[in-house]
């Protein structure tokens, strides 16, 4: 079976939201577009956006959120809207209960085969910088919640062979579970700038060190272990720079604590970018870092666009991590959690540049080699004609 297939995907964010599960829905997206099927995304609305859109051959539509709790986004018209078409499959993602449950009730009323993308074994107490005395409880309800639907879906999909092997939720369905990994949009394989030019245009001097980290300012991301192991490096060489890019809860208690080490003038907080200026961001660093400390790091896709640079990656043995990063290959893999190691590997690479350039180059090869967007539609649309037989 290779006819054209009618794809309805829901998420609770996607584009010009920036974010991984939203670059992997994305990606998801892109390469069925341009294996010629038609795709339709119900997402929810964001400010300064339209209801409705094509984007790149993606149909988008956008819900009105009543409210979003968690940043997970309560849409009331969903269920409206996805019972009044007809399409082929709806494949929905989890880490938002409030959606990907909605989706799966619509999949049971209309009888359409449901694919769910399982991201991450993720908490709430991972996202959410002051959670409430009954976040236990929260995090019951939601594992059940991800149960009942993971029992609905026809197959469950997860990022990487790791993930499946390790995640205790999935080995109830691991009889249904296919691997399809986050890849990396092609944008991220080109530079518009030098590295000299990248860093100028972040008002950093030719002659800095740049660290990176991006994505959000959350619990899960132990971005105060990244900050006290970077006073050790900073100790040692005060043209080491560390740059955040990204936006969350966490960003005044950031911004506390890098005044309190003495870092204010060594540590900047770039905010959300744009596409554009992602890609900047990482032409412009030296060392990609990704200090993440749960599981809630299901893969990591910021990785991949790092290494889309030839950037070296320092991060921690958690989650989808080691499946992407290969220790002394591509880049370093550290205990999570742990200062003085990560600390150590950073110094490694600062004092290292011929290493540095051997593994970000290595690391652009793996890439190419396993995380491009034409593999990963092959295997998706294997995986929705074989349910559609």
């Amino acid at each position: 079976m290779t006819r054209r297939l009618h794809i309805t995907q829901v998420v609770h964010d996607f584009h010009p939201v920036i974010g991984g599960l939203e670059t992997y829905a994305y990606n998801l997206a892109k390469g069925l577009v341009d294996a010629g099927h038609t795709l339709k995304v119900y997402t929810a609305k964001v400010p300064h956006t339209p209801t409705s859109e094509q984007y790149e051959g993606i149909h988008i539509h956008r819900l009105r959120a009543i409210a979003r709790p968690f940043n997970f986004p309560l849409l009331p018209s969903l269920l409206r809207a996805l019972t009044r078409q007809r399409y082929d499959i709806l494949h929905a993602h989890i880490n938002s209960p409030m959606t990907v449950d909605i989706t799966a009730f619509a999949s049971q009323l209309t009888k359409i085969p449901l694919v769910v993308t399982y991201h991450a074994d993720a908490l709430i107490s991972d996202i959410a910088a002051n959670t409430p005395f009954f976040r236990t409880w929260l995090d019951q309800i939601y594992r059940r919640a991800c149960r009942r639907v993971a029992s609905i879906a026809q197959q469950l999909i997860v990022t990487s062979p790791l993930y499946r092997n390790t995640s205790l939720f999935l080995q109830d369905f691991l009889h249904k579970t296919t691997v399809i990994p986050a890849t990396v949009d092609p944008f991220f394989l080109k530079s518009r700038l030098s590295p000299h030019q990248a860093k100028e245009s972040f008002n950093f001097k030719p002659n800095t060190t740049l660290l990176l980290f991006v994505g959000r300012l959350v619990p899960y991301k132990d971005l105060h272990t990244l900050l006290h192991a970077f006073k050790q490096v900073h100790q040692q060489n005060s043209q080491v720079h560390l740059a955040l890019a990204g936006s969350g809860p966490l960003m005044p208690t950031l911004k506390t604590l890098s005044t309190q080490l003495g870092l204010s003038g060594a540590v900047h907080f770039l905010g959300v970018l744009s596409r554009r200026r992602l890609r900047d961001a990482y032409t412009a660093c030296d060392i990609f870092v990704l200090p993440s400390r749960s599981r809630s790091e299901a893969f990591g896709v910021v990785q991949l666009e790092a290494m889309a640079q030839e950037k070296p990656v320092v991060a921690t043995r958690v989650g989808g991590i080691p499946y992407v990063v290969r220790h002394d290959k591509t880049g370093l893999l550290v205990p999570p959690s742990d200062a003085p190691t990560l600390a150590h590997a950073l110094i490694r690479l600062i004092q290292n540049p011929h290493l540095r350039e051997e593994l970000g180059k290595a690391g652009r090869r793996r890439l190419m080699d396993t995380f491009t967007r034409e593999a990963t539609t092959r295997t998706l649309e294997a995986v929705y004609y074989k349910i559609l037989q």
